[in-house]
């Protein structure tokens, strides 16, 4: 499957390392707004073709799957472009700065039979099933809560501090917590609510959000304006689990109510973790899907209306 990536950024770079080593893809083109930037991009990762602009990428009949990894504010457009030539696509989260612009998005997708999918990378990972079959032996229990942390220090950057950009904590990292307490007990809640809201010149940088199933509390906590824990909290009536990182989680840690520690499962990927969504795309393109099982374009839909509360709260 050939791979094209619109915008040559840290993301894309990520993305295009994962490429390279998986079977079955091939890294082929790249697209930045500098023809100068998308020929070094192509040199240091070894594409076959670089363009110096996006429509022209769009628009490369042997790009079977595009990858857009540009500023949130950038994705419904770049959607768009790819939409007019019919290319499936993998766009970087958060998908859209709203969440009527990411159902419309969805809605022409589905109305030209075309694939896209919001790269919600952790749904994908090997993690998900892990944490899947703890909950359903109950190893800890009944549980009660979950706290899942993101801190770390990004007002300096620019895509974060810029509301025109599509700025503010909750874009940015605080999908991640929310999206997990989402995927693990329902992206239904009985009650969503803001429990604690900081705001920066308009934008967003630390919040507290908490979500109640029946008697679970799923808090989220996200804060762009200091550096600290980033890690998942699940707490039962028997014991308590740890994931030692929001993204990209290595390991699994399980303790009883004593605080002792029963039992340590690995989780790392070896390709990172995009490999694995890339793996679910393609199926799901090559079965005629417009979408993947492990992350819906509802699923989507209703994190960005979580979203919404957030950043569009006065």
């Amino acid at each position: 499957m050939n791979i094209g990536i619109i915008g040559a950024g840290k993301i894309a770079r990520k993305m295009a390392n994962t490429v390279n080593a998986l079977d079955g893809f091939n890294a082929y083109a790249i697209a930045s707004r500098s023809l100068e930037k998308a020929i070094a991009f192509k040199e240091e990762y070894h594409f076959e073709k670089a363009y110096g602009s996006y429509e022209d990428l769009a628009k490369d009949p042997n790009v079977d799957l595009v990858y857009i990894a540009t500023p949130h504010s950038e994705h419904y457009k770049n959607m768009l472009l790819c939409l007019k030539y019919k290319k499936p696509v993998i766009c970087e989260k958060i998908l859209t700065t709203s969440s009527k612009q990411t159902e419309e998005i969805y809605g022409l997708f589905e109305q030209n039979n075309v694939f896209l999918l919001e790269a919600m990378w952790c749904a994908f990972m090997p993690l998900r099933d892990i944490i899947n079959g703890l909950l359903n032996e109950k190893i800890i229990g009944d549980v009660v809560r979950m706290e899942g942390y993101f801190k770390t220090s990004l007002m300096h950057v620019e895509r974060v501090k810029n509301r025109s950009l599509g700025g503010g904590a909750a874009m940015d990292i605080g999908l991640y917590p929310i999206s997990f307490a989402l995927r693990t007990f329902g992206f239904n809640p009985d009650k969503i609510e803001i429990k604690e809201l900081r705001k920066n010149n308009d934008v967003d940088e630390y919040e507290v959000v908490e979500m109640t199933y029946g008697n679970i509390k799923a808090i989220s906590i996200a804060d762009a304006s200091v550096d600290g824990d980033c890690d998942i909290r699940i707490f039962g009536s028997k014991g308590k689990i740890i994931i030692d990182k929001v993204t990209g989680a290595k390991s699994v840690s399980i303790f009883d109510l004593d605080g002792n520690l029963i039992r340590v499962i690995d989780c790392e990927c070896p390709l990172g973790g995009f490999e694995y969504e890339l793996i679910a795309s393609r199926k799901a393109i090559e079965d005629n899907k417009l979408e993947t099982a492990q992350w819906t374009h509802e699923n989507s839909i209703q994190l960005a209306r979580i979203i919404d509360k957030i950043v569009y709260s006065d």
